[in-house]
């Protein structure tokens, strides 16, 4: 499954500029993700997957209820991860999060829920980048995303802005998020994968 365009891939390909799988120490995966904010083929390419996340969380989700949906914009995000590391994809995804709520505002705007989405680019950042896509790798990163980032802190979120009670609101997202969980590991460990190897291919042209 390619997710990139093929025009795009050089540009994607030349911000792994080191070898995957030669693992950094966790202040040294968000010193070298600050640095690639310098380079203009990290902003270009920045700029082409966020275009994309937008344009599927607009046609690639489902609302389950009225603070509950289910989309495909994760793996977005864990490419921002991989591709550019933990720093820049935490500011791309708080960016992404507040362009998609611009142009189409979906209910009350709330700060907490973009640092929710800037920590889930910190969190496939801190397991992606420079590194291999492993089974467990893929099972850790998004098991975190889906049950500390979406359903508890976002729950939190959902409390504080529409006055639920904690534990109503933290059931059906449970729910959803362990019922959704393995095929979105499947979907993640297929995606970077076949990212990765069209990585190795644009490098080979």
């Amino acid at each position: 499954m390619n997710l990139v365009p093929k025009q795009a891939e050089n540009s994607l390909s030349l911000s792994t500029t080191k070898q995957v799988g030669n693992s950094l120490s966790l202040p040294e995966k968000f010193r070298q993700s600050a640095q690639e904010l310098k380079q203009v083929r990290t902003l270009t390419g920045v700029a082409m997957l966020l275009a994309m996340s937008v344009v599927i969380s607009f046609t690639a989700s489902v609302r389950v209820t009225e603070t509950i949906k289910i989309g495909l914009g994760y793996l977005i995000t864990a490419l921002l991860g991989m591709l550019y590391g933990p720093f820049t994809a935490a500011l791309a995804a708080g960016a992404g999060d507040l362009i998609k709520y611009l142009l189409k505002p979906d209910g009350a705007y709330f700060f907490g829920f973009t640092l929710t989405a800037m920590l889930g680019g910190v969190v496939y950042g801190v397991f992606f980048y420079r590194e291999r896509c492993t089974i467990p790798r893929a099972i850790a990163s998004k098991a975190t995303v889906s049950l500390l980032l979406n359903c508890l802190l976002n729950t939190v979120w959902v409390s504080w802005l529409y006055g639920m009670p904690f534990l109503g609101a933290l059931g059906p997202r449970v729910i959803k998020n362990l019922m959704a969980l393995p095929f979105e590991i499947v979907l993640l460990y297929i995606v970077l994968n076949g990212m990765n190897k069209v990585i190795q291919r644009a490098k080979l042209h």
